[in-house]
């Protein structure tokens, strides 16, 4: 009785061991796949061949992109090829979905990720420093923006202990302006984690990190005039004059509309060589985006456009004269009435003017 209780527990260990691998076997079965084995990326503007490897006897197929059938075939072939034309597509990442049915009205899919990059090189750019200013080291700068000739700045709060803040800044001291008794700066509790802000229609628009909130003031008085709820992370924004345009700390930024905060459509930022992640602090310069890579020294040019990038700026020796015992580089301010360019970092104790070299 106990070897016939040895035997059924060995021949039970071995089914337990062997099923799996049948199963698996079993879900491998693909009647459909692509003629390659890794996620395909492209460059902008080529046509480029989508091979299909198909088994005998499927009655059906379709190839999808982002969830739109772009070929349908009854009764495919063997081997079927699809010619994608990336010329009207953005930047971006994209699903390829391929669909096939069998003889036996089973359905199959098996998906690659398409990623479309950008066809422009970035060039390399460089900064000259010129004068610089006092800032405040107890700012963690999140926004810097110019309007009216007049430098604003806004804050976040690491510390959590309320000192996230937007106010004018006197360029000169680094102090928020006073004038009749009143100090130009409006504090955010410390539930409140500050971020960029972006200057529109007389009215600062302040984003928040993690709270999903937008505030907006009152250009004159600092008033909280109203609020705006989003979904994700809140980094950097900036104003191309008609929309705002924000970023996440993603590749993504997303043009909104003033009056609702509605997003309008979405920017794919891309070089040749791939997504450009941890966009920061914003700012808009004469029909371009420039914005802070967090954590680096670069700044990326952007075009709005289409998302490429065009060229990366090397801030490195701003960092070494101005940083002291500050953070990373973050703000960015141009100043229309100037036309100079500022920028700062998080807890930086100097504002340096700088022009940039192509």
């Amino acid at each position: 009785m106990k070897k016939i209780l040895i035997w059924v527990l060995v021949l039970g260990l071995l089914a337990g061991l062997i099923a799996p691998f049948l199963s698996t076997q079993e879900a491998q079965y693909d009647p459909a796949t692509f003629g390659f084995n890794e996620n395909l990326a492209v460059v902008s503007g080529q046509v480029v061949k989508i091979p299909l490897e198909i088994e005998e006897h499927s009655t059906a197929l379709t190839l999808s992109i982002a969830d739109s059938v772009v070929l349908k075939i009854a009764n495919p072939k063997k081997k079927e090829v699809y010619l994608l034309d990336t010329k009207k597509m953005k930047l971006g990442a994209y699903l390829l979905e391929l669909k096939v049915t069998d003889a036996n009205h089973n359905r199959f899919s098996t998906q690659r990720n398409l990623r479309i990059l950008s066809a422009v090189k970035p060039q390399r750019w460089t900064l000259k420093l010129g004068t610089s200013y006092v800032h405040d080291t107890k700012n963690y700068t999140q926004g810097l923006c110019f309007y009216n000739d007049q430098l604003y700045e806004s804050t976040g709060d690491p510390n959590q202990d309320g000192s996230s803040m937007v106010a004018k800044i006197d360029i000169e001291t680094g102090a928020p302006i006073q004038s009749n008794g009143l100090t130009f700066k409006k504090q955010l509790d410390a539930t409140k984690f500050g971020e960029g802000i972006a200057i529109l229609n007389g009215q600062i628009f302040q984003l928040t990190w993690k709270n999903q909130q937008c505030f907006v003031y009152d250009l004159e008085t600092f008033e909280l005039k109203n609020e705006f709820a989003y979904s994700g992370e809140g980094w950097g924004i900036c104003s191309d004059g008609k929309h705002l345009i924000m970023s996440d700390g993603t590749e993504r930024l997303t043009v909104r509309d003033p009056k609702s905060f509605q997003a309008l459509r979405t920017i794919e930022v891309y070089t040749d060589q791939g997504p450009l992640p941890q966009l920061n602090e914003l700012e808009y310069i004469d029909g371009l985006i420039y914005a802070n890579i967090y954590t680096t020294n670069f700044v990326a040019v952007i075009d709005p456009q289409n998302g490429s990038v065009l060229a990366l700026i090397d801030a490195s020796n701003l960092v070494a004269a101005a940083k002291g015992t500050g953070e990373v580089l973050n703000g960015i301010a141009h100043n229309p009435k100037n036309g100079k360019l500022y920028m700062t970092g998080k807890y930086w104790p100097k504002l340096v003017e700088v022009s940039i070299i192509k």
